[in-house]
């Protein structure tokens, strides 16, 4: 069968499973096992395609165990850069790449680049927010805490893989436990950065199979989402450094009590929107 014909007939077979990416699900599947980026299948259509069977088994998991496509090609892009991306640790997604983007425009504003950087992230995933940062500023240090061990794997591979590993402590541990341990060890930071989980508690029934897939503890947030934002707003400032800043990812629906709770604890908040126009980024600023 030519490329084509089999793109159509994947679509096809996603579709009927129920799966609403199937065009785009499909159309990065078979570009992974013609060994191409997606852009470039286009150019590909007349050709013959000699991957049907390894097609076939990635189509069943999709399909039958709704495993989502970053998983099944155990690998995701994150602002151009290919990441690892091991079972269950969270892929990498677009909201995300607006987080790093607003990140690395405030290191670019706040900092002098002749001088070290220190920045925190907290729950690292597969370490795409923290190695982007490394990539793009060479003057930069960056501690990592992440709570599943493998996470923690994850994003070391990732990091020894781009050659950052050398710049970036990465710590097994809980946030809950480690900000008091930093705080009593006198550790400051440039900036913090995070994606924290940030789904409500009570939404988990609604959630499809595919985010289900993810590791419960990089999804939910407690009730209405925002324990891990409150923690930080609550107990992380003394963690910043006089001039420093912070910034994490939220759900649109959260920005008015988010921005009314860090007012109350004692912080400037400022929003970014994402592409469709929706606030998707809080960036905050000790006062």
């Amino acid at each position: 069968m030519k490329v084509k014909e089999v793109f159509k007939e994947c679509q096809k077979r996603l579709k009927n499973c129920s799966i609403e990416t199937y065009r785009s699900d499909c159309l990065f599947l078979i570009s992974h096992l013609l060994g191409i980026h997606p852009s470039l299948l286009a150019l590909k259509e007349e050709e013959e395609f000699f991957h049907l069977p390894e097609l076939e088994k990635l189509i069943e998991k999709r399909c039958k165990e709704r495993i989502p496509v970053q998983h099944l090609l155990g690998e995701w892009d994150c602002l151009g850069r290919t990441f690892k991306v091991f079972p269950r640790v969270l892929a990498p997604r677009g909201a995300t790449e607006i987080l790093i983007e607003t990140t690395i425009g405030l290191i670019e504003e706040k900092f002098d680049h002749k001088k070290e950087i220190k920045g925190l992230e907290i729950g690292t995933g597969t370490g795409c927010i923290s190695i982007n940062l490394l990539l793009e500023f060479p003057n930069l240090q960056m501690v990592g805490v992440e709570i599943d061990p493998t996470a923690v794997e994850n994003t070391i591979e990732n990091a020894k893989s781009y050659g950052v590993l050398d710049r970036f402590k990465v710590i097994k541990g809980d946030i809950f436990t480690l900000c008091g341990e930093f705080k009593n060890s006198n550790q400051r930071f440039g900036f913090i950065v995070s994606n924290p989980p940030y789904i409500a508690e009570e939404d988990r029934e609604k959630l499809p199979p595919e985010v289900l897939y993810e590791n419960p503890v990089a999804l939910f947030g407690g009730k209405f989402g925002t324990k891990f934002h409150e923690f930080y707003a609550t107990h992380c400032k003394e963690l910043l450094n006089p001039n420093g800043f912070m910034v994490l990812e939220f759900e649109p629906f959260q920005k008015e009590h988010l921005q009314k709770f860090f007012q109350s604890h004692g912080w400037k908040v400022e929003f970014v929107k994402d592409f469709a126009g929706k606030e998707r980024v809080l960036v905050a600023y000790p006062i």
